[in-house]
């Protein structure tokens, strides 16, 4: 059992409380929690699908096509209502609350805030999932045989594990960023198809899972970091995003001074 595996999950939890800390002189405490509370939503609403439909969908596929049709059609399933939960219900409530007029920064904390729970969660709970099993090792035999060699082989993995799960909460943050203040852009400059852009950059997020895991999957250390890689990309796609949504942020704003020198 590697007791290190327990920097995994601090990593991720500090991959959060270093992003909070380092915009928050930036933004109001709220627009973090408007963030964080818009994604407990969304995550509730998908967790209510996965324990009612979600499994018989899947089951239903698997009875009726090839795995590869169902590896596609899941992926979009899963994809698909990601962005219109998480990039649909921020876009309800930028528009239906203050929300909309959020500046640049205001939006950034409202990514960090979305993002930034979720990094802290998972930081946390993978923390206390590993640190009961190194307290108590015992209890490893109180779960079935079948699980006690997978559990067991989870626990004893290389320490070089444990920077894949903070890289990818990262990279995953940044893009919570990134579909966050594309969305409030589409609500300030009413233009929808920002709006599309964020949900189809979430559904491309979650919708190639199923096809990494079946393909690559996490049973090596190679494997592993193999299949952070394109969310690496899509988090280098989100930092280069963000960049370039600063400068649209400002855009209406010299345009109204324009204005206003011209009627001087």
């Amino acid at each position: 059992m590697n007791p290190f595996l327990l920097l995994s999950g601090i990593g991720m939890m500090a991959v959060a409380a270093a992003a909070f800390l380092y915009w928050r002189k930036r933004a109001e405490l709220k627009f973090f929690a408007w963030g964080a509370l818009i994604w407990t939503i969304a995550i509730a609403v998908k967790l209510l699908m996965d324990f009612t439909i979600s499994i018989p969908i899947q089951q239903a596929l698997l009875a009726s096509y090839p795995l590869l049709t169902v590896l596609i059609t899941m992926g979009l399933y899963l994809g698909i209502r990601t962005g219109l939960f998480e990039s649909g219900f921020t876009y309800i409530a930028v528009l239906k609350t203050r929300l909309r007029k959020m500046s640049f920064n205001e939006a950034v904390a409202f990514g960090i805030g979305f993002g930034g729970i979720e990094a802290f969660l998972l930081g946390f709970f993978s923390f206390i999932d590993i640190l009961v099993f190194v307290l108590f090792p015992d209890m490893i035999n109180a779960l079935p045989l079948e699980q006690q060699a997978a559990v067991l082989s989870q626990l004893s993995v290389s320490t070089w594990i444990i920077f894949a799960p903070i890289i990818e909460r990262a990279s995953v943050l940044l893009i919570h960023i990134f579909a966050a203040v594309l969305v409030v852009h589409a609500v300030k400059a009413k233009k929808p198809l920002y709006f599309i852009a964020s949900l189809l950059y979430k559904t491309v997020t979650d919708g190639m899972i199923p096809l990494l895991i079946f393909y690559i999957g996490t049973a090596t250390l190679l494997a592993t970091y193999t299949m952070e890689l394109p969310v690496i990309i899509l988090g280098l796609i989100g930092y280069l995003g963000i960049v370039k949504m600063k400068k649209k942020f400002k855009r209406p704003v010299k345009r109204l001074i324009k204005k206003k020198s011209r009627r001087r």
